[in-house]
């Protein structure tokens, strides 16, 4: 269910200052008001009563009324942003990728002979599969080295083809590795971006034993998680952010040839900050004239820069939402 309109705002650069909107470069983004006008300091941003974040497209051709050709600059506007709308925003850096590990360490553990040893990994990111999809791997020790046991183990995931982790041994400790997942790679891909989220258990059981092959966790084996997380400012997740946008900029008729929808402007490996803005904008019902109000969220993604906290942008952004200069 939608519950907020979303605008996403897609640049390369926030200037230091600003001049005028054709001095503006492709890729940079700026503040507009109510008459999207540019917003040149903070200001004007006081004086504002609603503001625009635009960005710059390119170059367009037009014609004068006295019949001569000028160059002027494109700007993608977002959704308004009323002052009255009790805006807030938050502004973040860039933040990489982590891939979620698993570290069983052996050293306590006393292998035996015949016993069967079970390695199961619980993957919890499918939703395809709610309940619990699992990869196991097995092997009975031969001898009771435990590196004889974590190299077995090692041997038996690293020849699975479709394995979600990778495994290495050393120093006693069986260490995955959550494996990117390559279903959703290039700028115009179908499936949006997520990572492996897994749990793992270590187990022994008696083959020989009828009445008392039950599984027990392996003694002297303990079992860490390291936590991933997905990034911020990925460019897979701006990616999805603009793809989920796009049916509010127009037709959009993906997953056949030939492919109808706007143009992208993500870039593909590039790292981006982000502003994200939420405000209830009002407007007049026509079912009794009066005033209601309708979530909006605006989110303006800039390739990262340790300038863009203190940019211009930030500083008029600031200005206009808090209502006081912004140092």
């Amino acid at each position: 269910m939608i519950t907020r309109v979303d605008s996403v705002i897609i640049g390369k650069k926030c200037p230091a200052n600003y001049t005028t909107v054709d001095a503006l470069n492709a890729g940079e983004v700026a503040l507009f008001d109510e008459n999207r006008a540019l917003i040149k300091d903070q200001d004007g941003a006081l004086k504002a009563s609603t503001i625009y974040v635009g960005v710059c497209t390119g170059n367009m051709t037009v014609t004068m009324p006295n019949g001569t050709s000028s160059t002027k600059k494109v700007v993608e506007y977002s959704n308004a942003i009323q002052k009255a709308s009790k805006p807030s925003y938050v502004m973040g850096d860039y933040k990489a990728p982590v891939a979620e590990k698993i570290e069983i360490d052996l050293t306590s553990a006393k292998p035996v002979i015949g016993h069967r040893y079970v390695l199961r990994i619980v993957y919890k990111d499918l939703y395809e599969a709610p309940g619990q999809f699992t990869h196991t791997y097995e092997t009975v020790a031969t001898s009771e080295v435990v590196a004889d046991l974590g190299n077995a183990l090692l041997k038996k995931i690293n020849k699975h083809a479709n394995r979600r982790v990778t495994a290495t041994f050393a120093s006693n400790k069986l260490t995955l590795t959550a494996m990117p997942k390559d279903d959703n790679e290039g700028v115009y891909s179908l499936n949006e971006y997520s990572v492996v989220s897994m749990e793992a258990s270590l187990y022994v059981t008696i083959p020989g034993a009828l009445l008392s092959n039950v599984p027990e966790a392996v003694a002297g084996a303990t079992i860490k998680k390291t936590a991933g997380h997905p990034g911020k400012g990925f460019w897979k997740q701006v990616r999805d952010m603009e793809v989920r946008m796009l049916g509010y900029k127009g037709h959009v008729f993906t997953g056949a040839y030939p492919i109808i929808e706007p143009k992208r402007f993500v870039t593909e490996g590039a790292t981006y900050d982000y502003f994200t803005i939420e405000n209830d904008n009002l407007y007049l019902s026509p079912d009794n004239q009066y005033i209601k109000t309708t979530p909006l969220t605006t989110e303006v993604y800039v390739e990262h820069a340790d300038e863009n906290k203190t940019s211009a942008f930030a500083k008029v952004l600031g200005s206009f939402i808090t209502g006081v200069k912004i140092a």
